[in-house]
């Protein structure tokens, strides 16, 4: 997905480029073709996305240098190696009832209020709202692209593309069909799209 998304601005100069030839040639189905215009609103929100997601974890390294993270360590696992829970249950599945525990417990009930209380001051909540709120603007801008008809060539590899980095579960299913499949004829597209430009 990385890979695909890295690749999104060197497709959208490559789709912008034919469409300014195609333009300066007058033809009208170019013209109105709404898809680059609805992939540069899709582009706009991926920057403010990914900007949002560098605040939000620059906000959270800040607060874990300074407090560390909500967790207490539990020793002696069966294979001797220590355990971080950051979680009640994982405390309880671990260890019998018992003050040891308890300690624990507490313990870890102390770290979560803290941690609570200071992402309340360093703004890690709103950091949080805003990147939810970005992916979901992203996801309806993706959505309006794959709903618009393409009227050329160059749109339809747009759409494609933006399909591939939207739904695509990831590097995993680089191999796995459908997704292999779709990533070639991806590659098909931008073959198809540089030539009409060269001859154009």
């Amino acid at each position: 997905m990385l890979a695909l998304l890295s690749s999104l601005p060197i497709i959208a100069m490559q789709s912008e480029g034919a469409e300014q030839r195609r333009a300066s040639q007058a033809d009208p189905v170019s013209n109105a073709d709404p898809v680059p215009r609805l992939f540069a609103v899709f582009q706009a929100f991926l920057d403010r996305h990914a900007a949002a997601i560098a605040t939000r974890d620059g906000i959270e390294a800040a607060l874990v240098d300074r407090i560390g993270w909500p967790r207490v360590a539990l020793l002696g696992g069966s294979d001797s190696e220590p355990r971080y829970p950051a979680e009640l249950a994982e405390i309880a599945r671990a260890m019998p009832p018992g003050r040891r525990r308890q300690r624990l417990e507490q313990r870890l009930r102390r770290r979560q209020r803290r941690w609570d209380e200071a992402t309340a001051t360093v703004g890690l909540a709103e950091a949080d709202l805003q990147e939810a709120t970005l992916d979901g603007a992203l996801l309806a801008a993706a959505q309006a692209l794959l709903a618009t008809p393409a009227w050329t060539s160059q749109a339809l590899g747009l759409k494609l593309l933006v399909l591939l980095s939207v739904h695509a579960p990831g590097p995993a299913s680089d191999e796995t069909s459908p997704w292999r499949e779709l990533r070639l004829i991806l590659a098909d597209l931008g073959r198809l799209t540089a030539s009409e430009g060269a001859v154009g």
